[in-house]
């Protein structure tokens, strides 16, 4: 195995991460307006929220991933 799979692995659970935050709060959103009949404002609330919770679950993620795989000799 290369050494390239772990962190390849890693980043990969990571974008899947941003993916569902932020379909998750598109989902919602439109739920959401759908039951209370603000069209778009709720959606808007739900991408709000989805692209915050990613970004700050996102930072938390990479950190120890830079520590570990940030340094060293590259291929």
């Amino acid at each position: 195995m290369g050494s390239w799979m772990v962190p390849t692995a890693y980043l990969l659970g990571i974008g899947w991460y941003f993916a569902t935050c932020i379909i998750l709060g598109v989902v919602i959103g439109r739920w959401a307006d759908a039951a209370t009949g603000f069209e778009p404002v709720l959606t808007l609330v739900g991408i709000t929220i989805g692209l915050a919770v990613a970004m700050v679950g996102g930072i938390r993620m990479l950190l120890p991933f830079m520590r570990r795989f940030g340094t060293g000799p590259t291929e």
